[in-house]
């Protein structure tokens, strides 16, 4: 378990059952589908890793983090902190807990993606420590193109 944060004491993370994440997966869906800009997100990993991040005087859940392992290493994602979580510590204490066990564990890489126009929280992952290895591309097709597309 790791600890970190300013919520008025450490903030406490554990691997976790889907059971346990699944109420803030449901949240994390819901304010993504608000944002027209979203992009998608991909299911819930099957057979995934999960963290869950909670207040350590009331034990309430903060946040989660997903991760799917893979030969090549573990990829993060969702990183999700409830609203009230957000800039306390709950994000940092998510990740540098999946980081320790990572370390711990001898996984060679941990990956996390982040929009191209999230400036801050590219900037927050460069605090970690991580730094941009490719780019991953996207294009989403517009209706009118697709419908006059022949083919």
């Amino acid at each position: 378990m790791s600890e970190a944060g300013s919520t008025g004491g450490p903030i406490q993370v554990r691997r976790a059952r889907i059971e346990e994440i699944r109420p803030l997966a449901v949240e994390y869906r819901t304010e993504q589908e608000a944002d027209p800009d979203a992009l998608p997100e991909p299911p819930l990993p099957q057979g995934g890793i999960f963290w869950l991040a909670t207040d350590p005087k009331e034990g309430t859940p903060l946040g989660y983090a997903a991760g799917t392992l893979r030969p090549a290493g573990c990829t993060i994602g969702p990183v999700f902190a409830r609203r009230n979580a957000r800039r306390r510590g709950a994000g940092e204490a998510l990740i540098t807990a999946i980081q320790e066990w990572a370390e711990d564990t001898r996984v060679p890489v941990v990956e996390i993606s982040v929009a191209a126009d999230n400036d801050t929280g590219r900037r927050f992952l460069q605090s970690l420590g991580y730094q941009p290895r490719r780019i991953l591309m996207s294009l989403t097709p517009s209706r009118d193109r697709a419908d006059g597309a022949e083919g």
